[in-house]
């Protein structure tokens, strides 16, 4: 019964992820240029976490480079 359960909720979130995680894909492209860019592990991190911050409060978040 839960094994079943568990198995609908991660199939249903695969089909259709949470605005959050869209949010935080959308926004992980940038992330992945500064890296790409050689860009110092510092910057790297804190874009993470203004990337992670501003998709919690608004999932409609866009991070600027």
């Amino acid at each position: 019964g839960v094994l079943i359960v568990c198995f609908v909720e991660i199939t249903l979130l695969r089909i259709f992820p949470s605005k959050h995680k869209q949010c935080i894909d959308r926004n992980s492209a940038i992330i992945e240029k500064l890296q790409e860019n050689d860009a110092d592990r510092e910057t790297i991190k804190n874009k993470g976490y203004e990337i992670g911050i501003g998709c919690r409060v608004d999932t409609d978040f866009n991070l600027t480079e």
